[in-house]
């Protein structure tokens, strides 16, 4: 609606509301000005009409801020009907209650105030962000009678502008970690060298007993091992963030899933974790992307480990599972973590969804991957229980 046509919107709707407020007298004021009793309900009409129809939320407090009349789009996007909301102060819905208070004073002393990204809480206590739009009733004195409120709800906006700056934020702590992990090779490949010449050293000193000669070869071969380990976990991470070109090639699907294992190593480290293999016999062979097929994995084996943190009763297990007919490869992602409910499963490949608290979870992973798998010409599906744990399901078409 362009700026015209919302003014004419807002100037009906005033009209209405005033008819609707302003009791007998204003009635009859403008039947005296050749108003038929026909218009006065044909507004009326209108009103209830936007006020019950509108996908925005739409409501009117009396001078004192008291709730009158609130609308359906309101019951959607705060969760409250009307009989809970209708009668008490819109102060008590808003997030920042003086913010509001100084908005409503601006509608009475300018006839109208905006509010951008204005936010009211919803039933459950998370925000609800609004563009809001208040217009000032005033009764045949010039008096205020009242406020009407038009609110559009941006929170899918207002969350992808956060997540958007998360992810920017996100890509640059990569980009960062992978400098770090290119630095890190030098003095690894240094350590290295030294650890190589000090073994052989050791070897062919003179004036060693043989039980200090192959302590100091075990010391030396202990270093050289370690710096290789840091090396690979080095490579690793410069492989997963580097950007590549989408590439089709054959890949045994068993051992990407080691590998992705291996990578998330230090997640698992420290935390009860079982890892089970039930493998089909020999290898896997697919013909796919496997730097997508990583990031797939990766994304789901976190959240696994993450259920089985959270749920918190001692030792978890994730089950990788894989098996193959005519044309397809299925790989199986199981964890003994929280579950989900009914509700909760339907939405999760929904972007911005999460369940996770702020700044733990974005609502992209899921989507991301499920995007990932169909453009791979697969399917992605899950199957989870409260309290008992969840499974994630793949097909991806064989080599």
């Amino acid at each position: 609606m362009g700026s015209a046509g919302r003014k004419s919107f807002i100037e009906r709707l005033k009209t209405a509301l005033l008819l609707g407020m302003g009791g007998r007298s204003r009635r009859r004021k403008y039947r005296e000005k050749g108003r038929t009793e026909f218009d006065i309900l044909r507004a009326h009409d209108f009103l209830r009409s936007v006020l019950q129809h509108s996908h925005d939320m739409i409501f009117v407090t009396d001078v004192h801020g008291f709730l009158v009349s609130f609308n359906k789009g309101g019951e959607q996007a705060l969760g409250y009907t009307q009989e809970e909301i209708v009668g008490r102060l819109l102060k008590e819905f808003a997030q920042d209650s003086q913010e509001l208070l100084r908005l409503l004073e601006d509608s009475r002393t300018q006839s109208s105030a905006v509010g951008m990204d204005f936010s009211f809480l919803h039933k459950e206590g998370y925000p609800v962000y609004f563009n809001l739009s208040l217009i000032d009733l005033k009764n045949a004195d010039g008096k205020s009678i009242g406020t009407v409120g038009i609110c559009h709800d941006i929170t899918r906006w207002k969350k992808l502008e956060e997540n958007l700056i998360r992810v920017d934020r996100l890509a640059e702590m990569g980009r960062i970690a992978a400098g770090v992990a290119h630095e890190l090779n030098n003095p690894l490949a240094v350590i290295s060298e030294a650890a190589g010449w000090g073994a052989v050293v050791a070897k062919d000193a003179k004036g060693l007993g043989n039980e200090d000669r192959e302590e100091l070869e075990k010391v030396f071969n202990d270093v050289i091992e370690q710096t290789r380990r840091c090396r690979s976990r080095t490579k690793q991470v410069l492989g997963f963030a580097r950007d590549s070109e989408p590439t089709k090639k054959e890949i045994d699907i068993h051992e990407l899933l080691k590998e992705t294992v291996a990578f998330l190593s230090p997640e698992l480290k420290y935390k009860q974790i079982d890892i089970l293999y039930q493998f089909a016999e020999g290898q896997l062979i697919l013909k796919s992307d496997p730097k997508q097929l990583e990031q797939v994995f990766v994304n789901l084996l976190t959240n696994a480990i993450y259920a089985i943190k959270e749920k918190g009763e001692g030792k978890g297990q994730i089950t990788l599972h894989t098996s193959a007919s005519d044309t397809d490869a299925e790989i199986r992602v199981s964890d003994t973590g929280t579950g989900m409910n009914e509700e909760v499963r339907a939405k999760i490949f929904d972007l911005f969804f999460t369940t996770k608290p702020t700044g733990k979870g974005t609502g992209l992973g899921l989507p991301i991957c499920h995007n990932i798998v169909k453009k791979l010409g697969g399917e992605m599906t899950c199957d989870s229980r409260l309290g008992e744990g969840t499974t994630f399901t793949i097909r991806i078409p064989l080599a």
